[in-house]
C-alpha cells in the first residue's frame, strides 16, 4: 500500500503533531507510516548544495530562488516516496509568508511531482496558532496573535 497524503495548514496549526500522532497510531495497527517534512528536505537540500540558511529566513529569500527550491523538494520528496513501504505523509505549509506577500505551498508543480492521493487541512484558532508559536523555542516565527491573524 503505497499512498502520499499532505497534510497543511497555516504553521504552527499543529501538522507536525497531527503528522507525529498518525506515525504512532499506524505503528499501533501495523501500518507503514512515513513522515516527512517539507521544511527539514528543504534544509537537506541546502546543505547537499553547500548552503546554509536558516529555516525561518528561507521565507525571506528571494522568490525565484523559493520557486526553485520548492520544486528541487517536490524532486526529492516524490523519489524519496518511491523508496518507501506504506503511507508517505507529506507535512508542508499551504502558503509562505514572504516579504512580498503570499506563496503558494503546493503550486500545481509541487503537486504534479507529489501525487497525493489525500490531502489533510489541519487548523486552529489563531489564539492556539500564537501560542503554539510561542512556545516552539526551536524556531524564529511570527510570535504575535496580531501577526498571526493578518
Amino acid at each position: 500500500m503505497n499512498k502520499t497524503i499532505v497534510v497543511t495548514g497555516v504553521p504552527g496549526t499543529g501538522k507536525t503533531t497531527v503528522c507525529s500522532l498518525v506515525e504512532k497510531l499506524a505503528k499501533q495497527v501495523s501500518v507503514k507510516a512515513n513522515v516527512l517534512n517539507y521544511g527539514t528536505v528543504t534544509m537537506e537540500t541546502l546543505r547537499n548544495h553547500g548552503k546554509t540558511i536558516e529555516r525561518d529566513v528561507m521565507r525571506k529569500a528571494n522568490l525565484d530562488f523559493q520557486r526553485k527550491m520548492q520544486k528541487e523538494v517536490a524532486e526529492v520528496i516524490s523519489e524519496k516516496a518511491k523508496l518507501l513501504d506504506g503511507i508517505t505523509i507529506i507535512d508542508t505549509h499551504m502558503a509562505i509568508k514572504t516579504p512580498g506577500g503570499y506563496m503558494p505551498g503546493l503550486p500545481n508543480h509541487v503537486l504534479q511531482l507529489l501525487k497525493p492521493e489525500m490531502f489533510v487541512l489541519v487548523e486552529a484558532k489563531p489564539s492556539e496558532i500564537s501560542s503554539r508559536r510561542m512556545k516552539d523555542t526551536s524556531r524564529k516565527r511570527d510570535e504575535t496573535l496580531e501577526d498571526v491573524v493578518k
